[in-house]
């Protein structure tokens, strides 16, 4: 069984890279979908005149971010254990490892109300990339 709901979505991005820090505030239009029973987030990121279609997987022990644009990335966070993923860009596949440091999913289906508070790194052959953080609330 399928039910989607719309939903407002505020979200703020903070991201370390290279000594450099930057924050990103989004304000989208989303759908909260409920699918053979798993949970959905669904919006898309309007940024300097590109559409990023954004979903998150909802779970409170993981979460999956699946990104799809010009850079495709698919990445899976968990307290428990770092993750390997791949980062798709115009260039090729770069292999990543995701360290989740903080990790809050609270969401109520019946209400179609939820928020995110996330902390994660980003290395790459050993190397980090970057500090990221993530504050989302949503609410039909």
């Amino acid at each position: 069984m399928k039910r989607s709901v719309p939903v407002h979505v505020q979200l703020t991005t903070t991201m370390e890279q290279d000594g450099q820090r930057d924050q990103y505030h989004f304000d989208e239009e989303g759908q909260f979908v409920e699918l053979n029973g798993k949970y959905y987030l669904r919006y898309q990121e309007h940024q300097d005149g590109t559409i990023t279609p954004v979903q998150f997987r909802l779970g409170t022990e993981q979460l999956h971010l699946r990104r799809s644009g010009v850079h495709e990335t698919n990445f899976k966070f968990q307290l428990v254990e770092p993750t390997k993923t791949h980062y798709r860009t115009e260039y090729g596949i770069i292999g990543m490892m995701v360290t989740t440091n903080r990790l809050e999913v609270e969401f109520d289906p019946k209400n179609v109300n939820g928020s995110i508070d996330l902390e994660y790194q980003l290395t790459a052959n050993d190397q980090l990339i970057g500090t990221y953080q993530v504050q989302l609330q949503f609410a039909a």
